[in-house]
């Protein structure tokens, strides 16, 4: 099972997420911050100050976390909704 091995907070809301097989993931938080579970991150010294336990990302001494699950959700390609269109880049 795959597993987190560090998490760097990034400018923009961005997080640089490693995972223990040496895959790296460049996660854009942004739209996520509009949502109730994630409006405290707007705070960029709470959301500068990500930390992982392997599974999840966690902010504010665990109040608020998200699991390697909802990452992969996250940056999945719904391959079927973009067949005619354009890809853009982050």
């Amino acid at each position: 099972m795959a597993r987190i091995r560090e998490v760097e907070p990034k400018y923009g809301y961005r997080l640089l997420v490693e995972l223990e097989s040496g895959s790296v993931i460049y996660l854009n938080m942004t739209e996520k911050l509009e949502t109730m579970r994630f409006n405290e991150l707007k705070d960029e010294f709470l959301f500068q100050d990500a930390y992982t336990d392997g599974d999840s990302i966690i902010w504010a001494n665990g109040r608020i976390t998200l699991s390697l699950s909802e990452i992969f959700a996250m940056t999945r390609v719904d391959r079927n909704q973009n067949q005619n269109s354009e890809t853009k880049a982050i």
